[in-house]
């Protein structure tokens, strides 16, 4: 190990000690061991009568796949060597994902802005607090952020159609340039929220993670042109007579899907707010509306669509991350709407992308 890459760890180190003597009870002792096998190091943690040993695999930087990467190889052999040892992974930082991803495994975890995770047994120890949101430091990367118009329309074929296409077949359907959908599918793959060949094409992807990531970067009503409108009527009446050409998504189109509660709001999407609200005899108003007419940041919104009862319906996955994002009870209904998602994949996601029109 170069000399300052192991100077840089003892430091981590050295910061994760001090940040847990600060919160666990003073009676109680810290203090660096030996290793206990391929870790960088180890604290043990004492209090009366009992003791327990924490694994510590301290990186400069550590990712989704890096979660992967400690199961397959130091966690697995420490977990086999004794399946009472925890793991501590301490790093400058740690993404949103990242944490869930060890969380969801049963390890540990501390970063230097205050993320953190320690569960213990005996002692009985369960710490968990919230740091900084953002890389602090982040590095100069190559490759696409995960945001913006072209992002949500890549997504979008990702989470409506299974696997495998490779990236011209993506850039072909989705009118995006090939060496974007190549760029972008590299940060996904980054953020383990797909699977590649070793030739580069998309073989599996994390449905819920994929919306998930998408909902950080947008807002159904800031994202859209929208415009909040009263209908005299009600919005059951609106919905009836809405151009054939809108498409509805937001609460009235989750609760198809899975009802929380009867639907207040009706949001659309329609090629001119404007003129489906003249058509439609609803009154402006930014205060207390119950439609919201939103002119859509991509084309992809008209995409998969579905008709019921004469109303044309957003796809399943733009109905989830439109109430995600929204205000009120929409994320809750969104929560409702995706785990319908997961649970009936074959109803509403196409088999393979030759089913798909460009």
């Amino acid at each position: 190990m170069p000399a300052n890459q192991a100077i840089e760890q003892t430091d981590l180190v050295e910061a994760a000690t001090a940040w847990l003597r600060k919160r666990l009870p003073p009676s109680w002792t810290i203090q660096r061991s030996s290793r206990p096998g391929l870790v960088d190091s180890a604290l043990e943690i004492q209090a009366t009568g009992v003791y327990a040993t924490l694994a510590i695999e301290a990186r400069r930087s550590f990712g989704p796949r890096d979660v992967e990467r400690l199961l397959g190889s130091v966690g697995r052999t420490l977990r086999d060597y004794n399946p009472n040892l925890r793991i501590l992974v301490v790093a400058p930082w740690l993404s949103a994902r990242s944490q869930a991803m060890l969380a969801n495994e049963g390890f540990n975890y501390l970063d230097l802005t205050g993320n953190a995770l320690l569960r213990l047994d005996n002692p009985a120890v369960f710490v968990h607090t919230q740091g900084s949101a953002a890389d602090p430091s982040p590095r100069p990367r190559g490759k696409s952020r995960v945001r913006g118009p072209k992002a949500g329309r890549l997504i979008r074929l990702l989470v409506d159609v299974r696997p495998p296409y490779g990236v011209s077949a993506i850039a072909a359907t989705t009118g995006l340039a090939p060496g974007y959908v190549s760029q972008l599918l590299a940060a996904l793959d980054d953020d383990a929220l797909i699977e590649r060949s070793a030739r580069g094409a998309v073989e599996s992807t994390d449905i819920e993670g994929l919306l998930r990531r998408w909902s950080d970067t947008y807002d159904v009503f800031k994202g859209n042109d929208t415009r909040t409108f009263i209908a005299p009527r009600g919005a059951a009446d609106a919905i009836a007579h809405l151009p054939s050409s809108a498409a509805v998504t937001g609460s009235f189109a989750a609760a198809r899907l899975a009802p929380v509660a009867a639907p207040a709001l009706l949001c659309a999407y329609v090629e001119d707010p404007d003129l489906a609200a003249s058509s439609l005899d609803l009154l402006p108003s930014a205060q207390g509306a119950n439609v919201a007419l939103l002119a859509p940041f991509d084309p992809v919104v008209w995409d998969r669509t579905s008709r019921a009862d004469g109303v044309t319906y957003a796809a399943p996955s733009q109905v989830v991350v439109d109430c995600l994002t929204g205000n009120g009870r929409m994320p809750a209904e969104g929560e409702a709407a995706m785990e319908w998602l997961l649970a009936n994949e074959d109803s509403w996601r196409a088999p393979a992308l030759s089913d798909v029109h460009p």
